[in-house]
């Protein structure tokens, strides 16, 4: 049976989490305390247990001064004895059916691998948006940089944006990027250097290389990658931001397809 979550289903849940994903419990555990709703989770039952997991999170596709609410699909998870049933496509099928009566057009989602996306393309979605990545080894940072808000960051977000498609987030998503990058030596950053202001969001990871997961840096140099290797405490580090060509995000239609052809999204929770 495939349906709405329970208020019961709570510590089920994280444990699927916690198997799928392997992350610290305490990443878990604010993802309930901020985002979490019963009437945004789905899940796959045998019997009255909850077998398989669907979030999704409110955002829109920004275009020409209008926009389109998507529903961000995330930490899709199956119990691992319970593989291979199909659960996966039948959360999916079911956001497709519940979602437009809200208004929701269409479902984003980012694969965490190549094969979820061949997965993912056989549930009816596309690849949808691109990044650029870029591995880079720091130089000396010539410009300021501090740890701000969330509210303060999507301010500048939607301005360093506005002349693109893009897709927007909401302060509380922004709060929980915050937090997963905080928990691990990272943060949200006001970016500035030579006149220029920019922001990034990122992070540290396990070899104590930096992990940028959006890099919004209008200046033609450097700078902003070097200032946001400054502020992780990093001399290397893997940059995400708008424009490349690797594919990122994808998309299943559900009513209308907005016009923008490959709007940026780089903050995905990951």
């Amino acid at each position: 049976m495939t349906g709405p979550a329970r208020s019961g289903d709570v510590p089920r849940l994280k444990t699927l989490w916690q198997q799928a994903f392997g992350d610290d419990p305490a990443v878990i555990d604010r993802f309930f305390q901020s985002l979490f709703r019963l009437d945004s989770t789905v899940v796959c039952r045998d019997g009255d247990d909850a077998v398989a997991m669907a979030h999704w999170l409110p955002m829109t596709v920004c275009h020409d001064g209008k926009g389109w609410p998507v529903a961000y699909v995330y930490a899709v998870a199956t119990d691992e004895a319970h593989r291979g049933r199909g659960y996966c496509r039948d959360m999916l099928d079911y956001f497709a059916r519940t979602l437009p009566e809200q208004g929701v057009r269409g479902l984003v989602l980012v694969p965490g691998s190549g094969s979820l996306r061949q997965l993912y393309k056989r549930y009816g979605f596309s690849d949808y948006t691109t990044v650029s990545l870029q591995t880079l080894d720091a130089a000396p940072a010539a410009g300021t940089w501090e740890a701000i808000e969330p509210p303060e960051y999507l301010m500048l977000r939607e301005e360093l944006l506005a002349r693109r498609a893009y897709v927007s987030c909401s302060v509380p998503i922004l709060s929980f990027q915050r937090d997963l990058a905080v928990h691990y030596g990272g943060g949200l950053y006001r970016l500035e250097a030579n006149g220029v202001t920019g922001c990034g969001c990122g992070a540290v990871d396990g070899d104590r290389e930096g992990v940028v997961y959006e890099l919004l840096w209008p200046g033609d140099g450097p700078e902003g990658a070097d200032l946001m290797a400054a502020a992780l405490g990093v001399s290397r580090l893997l940059v995400r931001s708008p424009g490349g060509e690797t594919p990122f995000a994808m998309a299943r239609w559900l009513t209308e397809t907005p016009p923008a052809v490959s709007p940026y999204l780089g903050l995905a929770l990951d």
